[in-house]
């Protein structure tokens, strides 16, 4: 069985300035970021609260 889990971080957005957004590394190597997200605190809530449902919906979908 491999390890589908992806390594999340919440970090300023590199396309939209001052926002923050989550960057995702998967075991595979593909990388994705999610933006809009205001503050860091935002970020990093989505990451604890959310963040699990929807790597199972992308492995699911076959999106990674």
């Amino acid at each position: 069985m491999t390890n589908t889990e992806p390594h999340l971080q919440a970090r300023p957005s590199s396309q939209y300035g001052q926002n923050w957004c989550v960057h995702v590394v998967w075991p595979s190597g593909k990388t994705e970021e999610l933006s809009g997200f205001a503050t860091q605190y935002e970020a990093l809530e989505w990451i604890r609260l959310k963040s699990a449902n929807w790597a199972v919906d992308q492995i699911l979908r076959g999106t990674v």
